[in-house]
């Protein structure tokens, strides 16, 4: 072989070489830039169950912290009620004195049935009232 011949051949053989090594160094990269997209994938997954979990908890809490809220302001306002009540019970002269009592206590109800809070027989008055229906 002639001397150009061997260089060209050595040319050849090095654009060969590049070639290949060019080729392995982009399929590392190309290794590389998926095994991060599935890392930034899974990472990305986690995040948005962790965040679904904490709506969902959030939401749980908002909802407990709501009712016990307004079980302590029910609680608070049925002695209230309990009292107009017995306001009612009372025989007065001045009428508009009742009328005005009948309308706080009206009101009252109103807002409690606006919050769903409604009243239940007690088992004492179902009894009471059975045995007065019956002596009767």
């Amino acid at each position: 072989m002639s001397e150009e011949n061997k260089e060209n051949l050595e040319k050849q053989e090095n654009v060969h070489n590049e070639t290949n090594a060019q080729e392995e160094t982009q399929n590392e990269a190309v290794d590389k830039n998926t095994q991060e997209l599935e890392e930034l994938t899974d990472r990305y997954k986690r995040i948005l169950a962790e965040f679904e979990n904490f709506k969902k908890r959030s939401s749980k809490e908002r909802e407990n912290l709501y009712k016990s809220i307004l079980s302590d302001i029910v609680e608070a306002i049925l002695p209230i009620m309990d009292n107009l009540e017995n306001a009612l019970k009372v025989e007065t002269k001045d009428e508009s004195y009742k009328q005005g009592v009948e309308l706080v206590y009206k009101q009252f109800q109103d807002v409690l049935s606006k919050f769903q809070v409604e009243e239940i027989e007690t088992i004492r008055q179902n009894i009471r009232s059975r045995t007065s229906r019956s002596s009767k």
